[in-house]
């Protein structure tokens, strides 16, 4: 799975995921992931052709991607004037952005289906298709070896968030990212990080209920330097919980952190998001009745590589509490639509939250959240790209939108940071309390 934590050190983090699948992996009219091969009837979504999993000529990862789609503009942009017409394609969150800020606007550009994983990775969502099992009420999966979407055809809502949770670019990763608060005219301060994250079977053992190990470390601004974080998720949230550690620059100890789940705010937020709400979901499932409600053409964030352009600085990114329209880039593709609703007797701040998740990457794209009373309270908007590097799915920024405070948490950008690395090297001991502890300095 994807997800950043709490803390400064993952309220800024990138987490990643995957993509979709190469063309050996084809299984009649679906692919290895469970997305239709077939364009749409309108001709407006194309062919899934196996992705994009080659970098250009030229590229080097320290000065960022090359856009591949550097010369398209845009097919139109949705705005308040032109909204009736594309509402059909929108999420009640987007459309509501639309509505209340006259400076928020979707720019829709040709649909490119980009996403694709390793071959290796397609190999084993391939062989594990239909041997993996939900276990306690949803809680868990059973026989999960290396596969990173373990139901590419779901029959409800809990295969569906399973599959998010389990996505991934890469079985291994370092990212250093940055986020900030802006909105109401305040002027940003940038929160970086630096993380390692490595997902089973890269450090697990045969039998181990490890979904994946995060840690990582505050590197902006100076106060924080020092702090750090320690998390391993696990498959079976019925028997186990997530095991958290935290290192306070005040204190120099590393402690327990078992807060860190569901509603606890994430750090450097503002109060503004939840841990469980860190790129769309993470997490245990338990508090949520989860309906899968099929799938809808959409406009999505996709392929959005020039906001990943490393001469962009954070200060010029933004047009109050949103990014610059022209830094941004939407495509219509299939999604998934998932529902979650809060159990009778469940505690929660949202009352209900909907996913709108890439069929070709299993990637939550889009996400409106809900408050007690039932109202639109929070919008979320991930900023796909497909690392050709990895190959995966990943993304160049998340910004995620409280209606009632009128402004946004920014995050997952590496415009300013150093370069992400895919498919590093990792021991089971870089995952431990002892680890963490020589991150303190």
């Amino acid at each position: 799975m994807n997800f950043h934590i709490l803390r400064g050190v993952v309220a800024s983090a990138v987490f990643v995921i995957m993509g979709s699948t190469s063309a050996m992996a084809q299984t009649g009219s679906t692919n290895a992931l469970g997305a239709e091969i077939a364009g749409n009837a309108a001709g407006t979504i194309p062919e899934w052709t196996g992705g994009l999993t080659k970098p250009p000529a030229g590229f080097d990862p320290k000065s960022g991607y090359i856009d591949p789609f550097a010369g398209e503009k845009p097919l139109f942009v949705v705005n308040q004037s032109n909204l009736a017409q594309h509402e059909k394609f929108l999420p009640a969150g987007q459309i509501a952005l639309i509505k209340r800020y006259p400076n928020y606007s979707i720019p829709v550009y040709k649909t490119h289906r980009t996403a694709a994983f390793s071959p290796e990775m397609m190999t084993s969502i391939k062989m594990e298709a239909g041997k993996v099992k939900l276990a306690h009420d949803g809680l868990a999966v059973e026989g999960v070896q290396s596969t990173s979407v373990p139901f590419p055809q779901p029959k409800n809502g809990l295969e569906a968030v399973w599959n998010t949770l389990l996505r991934r670019p890469a079985q291994t990763l370092r990212s250093h990212t940055a986020g900030f608060v802006a909105g109401n005219g305040s002027r940003p301060v940038t929160f970086a990080s630096s993380q390692t994250i490595a997902w089973a079977p890269s450090i697990g053992k045969a039998g181990s209920t490890l979904l994946f190990a995060l840690i990582g470390e505050s590197t902006k601004p100076s106060a924080q330097s020092g702090e750090a974080l320690l998390v391993l998720d696990t498959l079976n949230f019925k028997d186990d919980t997530r095991n958290a550690w935290i290192v306070n620059s005040g204190q120099r100890r590393v402690l327990r952190a078992p807060e860190l789940v569901h509603a606890a705010p994430a750090g450097n937020t503002d109060a503004l998001r939840t841990v469980d709400d860190i790129y769309g979901f993470n997490g245990s499932p338990e508090r949520f009745d989860w309906k899968l409600l099929g799938k809808r053409e959409m406009y999505i964030p996709y392929n959005n590589y020039k906001l990943s352009d490393k001469s962009l600085k954070y200060d010029n990114m933004l047009n109050d509490a949103f990014l610059k329209s022209e830094l941004t880039r939407f495509e219509l593709h299939r999604v998934w639509v998932i529902e979650g609703t809060l159990k009778p007797g469940s505690e929660h701040i949202y009352s209900k939250r909907t996913m709108y998740v890439d069929e070709d990457s299993w990637y939550v794209a889009l996400m409106d959240q809900y408050d007690t009373k039932g109202e639109l309270w929070r919008v979320k908007m991930l900023y796909l790209m497909q690392a050709y590097d990895a190959p995966g799915l990943y993304t160049s920024g998340e910004v995620q939108h409280d209606l009632n405070a009128r402004k946004s948490v920014f995050g997952a950008l590496q415009n300013e940071e150093p370069a992400t690395e895919f498919n590093v090297s990792v021991r089971p001991g870089d995952f431990t309390p002892a680890a963490l502890r020589k991150l303190m300095r």
